[in-house]
């Protein structure tokens, strides 16, 4: 469910409704209402979700999305309730713009009157620091100067949070630690740009950070698309790391510096990631998993792995492949 503490819901339609709006053929009630948009394995009966994928295949058997956006190639069980296109993923970003048309592009301004009152609340903040007085700041936290933190934002107990860092669309636990220059809740990379087409995907989701967590000077967190960024406890994240929307990262990882990982990209707990490593979309990378610096990451990892290189392989192989190279040049 979309976090109405951060977006406002034009909703219900019926999927009648929606299929005209978005050009649509229907498969099953065209009377099915639904309230909210969601992802394919967290969406409930009375929301739609889209399938757009292989690799998301079962999630999409095993859904209990009321209605579900689907290709005209994709083969469908006539028990459910389809929408049905050519491409999916064009006609979910407009569907998600119907529910929430106000959500294409962020609103940065806020009048003085919207500015929370911190004479009675126990925690230090800086000059120059704008907060919003719908947000939720815990016991003892410590705020530098120009920080600005958006509407509906809820931050723990004993948080440290730096100077020039902004943050949006997030709910954060106790104990963070948020350094100069920190960027959180920002907006994914999401947009379908085609020949003669080009459609923003609004962002709907959120940050979670859970508690524990230290992310370093000038590092990215961007908020979900359809779903939640999750950072989890413990975790350890270096300056210069950007972290794409829908990425969830386990407990107790360690990120080095300058390393990208892409949207939807899901890593297990204990990770160690070396600094300027490249992860790709929709990766999944397991438990225990080391990670050399400057590797690529293009395909999934299963756990208690120890990997290396440009595309990235077992690090013996890649030191065995190195060796080699230099023997032989």
């Amino acid at each position: 469910m979309i976090d109405k503490d951060f977006y406002k819901n034009f909703g219900p339609f019926s999927l009648d409704e929606l299929a005209l709006k978005i050009d649509a053929k229907i498969e099953g009630d065209k009377n099915k209402i639904v309230f909210d948009i969601a992802s394919l394995s967290e969406a409930t009966d009375k929301e739609v979700s889209f399938y757009h994928s292989s690799k998301y295949k079962d999630d999409f058997n095993n859904t209990k999305a009321g209605v579900i956006v689907v290709s005209n190639k994709c083969k469908i069980n006539t028990k459910k309730n389809y929408l049905i296109v050519k491409d999916p993923y064009i006609a979910m970003a407009k569907v998600a713009s119907i529910l929430y048309p106000e959500c294409e592009y962020q609103s940065f301004y806020f009048d003085d009157n919207e500015l929370m009152d911190l004479s009675n609340k126990p925690i230090k903040c800086s000059k120059k620091a704008f907060i919003h007085k719908s947000c939720s700041i815990g016991k003892n936290c410590e705020i530098g100067s120009f920080v600005k933190i958006g509407p509906g934002v809820s931050i723990g107990d004993n948080c440290l949070i730096g100077d020039n860092v902004s943050i949006y669309y997030s709910k954060i636990s106790n104990n963070v630690k948020l350094y100069q220059g920190v960027k959180i809740g920002g907006e994914g990379f999401g947009f379908i740009a085609k020949k003669d087409f080009f459609k923003k995907i609004p962002q709907l989701g959120r940050v979670i950070i859970e508690e524990n967590v230290e992310i370093g000077c000038n590092s990215t967190v961007d908020r979900g698309s359809i779903g939640d960024t999750v950072i989890s406890k413990n975790t350890m994240i270096d300056n210069l790391v950007h972290i794409a929307h829908n990425v969830k990262i386990g407990e107790n990882s360690i990120i080095a510096a300058m390393t990208g990982i892409s949207g939807s990209t899901e890593i297990g707990k204990n990770a160690m990631i070396g600094g300027q490593v490249g992860i790709s979309g929709h990766v999944k990378i397991g438990d225990n998993v080391k990670i050399a610096a400057k590797s690529g990451i293009m395909k999934d990892i299963s756990s208690n792995s120890n990997i290396g290189g440009y595309p990235a392989e077992n690090i013996i192989d890649w030191h065995r492949g190195t060796i080699f190279l230099r023997k032989n040049r």
